[in-house]
């Protein structure tokens, strides 16, 4: 009896150490596909950029997830069947494809004095710093501060929009309330910032 107890104890500890691996967040920024003008809608190519070889299609409205984006206009995709770059004119990010003239629509609170403090731990804890209303980040990683932050405090009357890369590109969302803790997208991923 005592064996089948310590056979059990062992395989529910087992069980809380299988399941964060399980749990890991898909690699990239999620996004979609859409019928943008720029290239050949959904054409795929080897590089960034038309003068390399196309290496394949993807159809508008396709869920994807967006690994870089190294020039102004082309970002690197991928599927479970299908990798290769894109026209950012073909790609929509957010929770559904926007059409090519819908852009992000942010209903943010603006105008106040107030401050958001951004901390690189859970519950407002470890090293932070804070930005007026106004203060714009396009790029963490100038400032040593990339892919450092873990929760964020809202002062009274404003808002933050923070995106996963830089210029404001890929997966953004906006915060109008304090976060104790980060969405997992964004735990520890945030690249540039617009305090409102």
């Amino acid at each position: 009896m005592l064996s089948f107890v310590r056979l059990s104890i062992l395989a529910i500890v087992a069980l809380f150490f299988v399941a964060p691996a399980a749990a890991v967040q898909p690699t990239g920024s999620a996004g979609w596909t859409t019928d943008g003008w720029v290239s050949m809608p959904g054409a795929l190519y080897a590089g960034p950029g038309k003068r390399y070889d196309e290496v394949g299609s993807i159809g508008a409205g396709e869920r994807v997830r967006v690994d870089r984006c190294v020039t102004p206009r082309w970002c690197q995709i991928h599927t479970a069947s299908v990798r290769g770059w894109i026209s950012l004119d073909n790609l929509s990010f957010g929770q559904q494809p926007d059409g090519l003239l819908v852009g992000p629509k942010f209903p943010t609170e603006r105008g106040a004095k107030g401050q958001v403090c951004f901390y690189d731990g859970a519950d407002f804890s470890g090293g932070s710093f804070c930005a007026d209303s106004g203060r714009v980040f396009r790029d963490l990683s100038l400032t040593g501060l990339d892919n450092s932050i873990a929760s964020i405090e809202v002062g009274d009357g404003v808002s933050a929009i923070v995106c996963r890369d830089r210029g404001f590109r890929s997966y953004c969302k906006v915060i109008n309330a304090s976060q104790d803790r980060l969405e997992g997208l964004l735990t520890n991923s945030i690249t540039s910032i617009r305090v409102y």
